[in-house]
């Protein structure tokens, strides 16, 4: 059996695994919240902890993975010489914060958001120092995963231009495991996490290194977290201009993205160049 083959049965078992370890948590937190009805707490549902548990499954299991069945230390997916590549880790972070500030800016110029900016006191800045460790959290385990793993994989057996398709079609499919109501609202936010995965492929695909990507993704799920301390939507209709709820939908967000993807390749396009003049 191919590695890749070894891999997708894998993965498969490690989502029903986790799927029934989220639904285990999932009812025992009911059980508890029905038989305490005057604790004033608002539960988990059960998209936001079968997230939360297939994460830590799925950064345990992928280290195992690596290490007894691939025979490959983790680091060789791309985590090698930090000391050198940090400075992509903060390029990419402050990256994404900009590239996701404008969108929020945008929002608020049309009117759709408003600039309220909340009081930070010890409890704010607490909250957003935990924010700032969550997110780096977040991008290391999904890159680990998707751009570490799945892309890098696919590359061998399919080439670099449909790794990237596939493995952000994956990513992006990945983000509905939810109920759905209304299936014509996810659509631009499918559209917008397809765009965003493209661009955190490329980021691998340019430095084969995932620092740059695990920045970039800190940095847009930083904005995600922070902006409810200085915006508050104002309701509308125009959500696929605009977008929803979350900031990547909506074809503001798009065109954002494609200027984000226009930069990645004109940036690291004259890097290569460079780097190609010299070697001759």
């Amino acid at each position: 059996m191919s590695l890749h083959k070894k891999f997708s049965y894998f993965f498969l078992f490690i989502i029903f695994v986790s799927l029934a370890i989220s639904f285990c948590l999932y009812s025992i937190q009911m059980f508890a919240y029905s038989k305490n009805p005057e604790v004033n707490l608002k539960p988990f549902t059960f998209s936001k902890i079968l997230s939360r548990t297939a994460t830590v499954i799925l950064f345990i299991a992928l280290i195992w993975f690596r290490k007894q069945i691939d025979k490959k230390n983790i680091r060789s997916l791309g985590l090698e010489n930090f000391s050198g590549k940090k400075v992509q880790l903060g390029k990419g972070f402050l990256a994404g914060i900009l590239s996701l500030g404008l969108v929020v800016a945008v929002k608020v110029f049309w009117g759709v958001s408003t600039w309220s900016p909340k009081t930070l006191g010890f409890p704010e800045l607490l909250l957003s120092f935990y924010f700032l460790g969550a997110v780096f959290c977040i991008g290391f385990v999904e890159e680990l995963f998707f751009r570490g793993y799945l892309l890098q994989s696919w590359i061998t057996e399919l080439g670099e231009k449909k790794a990237a398709l596939y493995t952000s079609l994956f990513f992006s499919g990945t983000h509905f495991i939810r109920p759905i109501s209304d299936p014509l609202v996810l659509v631009p936010e499918f559209i917008g996490l397809f765009l965003v995965g493209y661009a955190l492929s490329l980021a691998w695909i340019y430095t084969r290194s995932l620092y740059l990507s695990i920045g970039i993704h800190a940095g847009w799920v930083y904005v995600v977290k922070m902006q409810s301390f200085f915006v508050d939507p104002i309701p509308h209709d125009m959500h696929w201009v605009f977008g929803g709820d979350r900031l990547v939908t909506g074809i503001t967000s798009w065109f954002f993205m494609f200027a984000f993807l226009w930069f990645l390749k004109k940036s690291f396009e004259k890097t290569i160049r460079t780097e190609n003049t010299k070697a001759i």
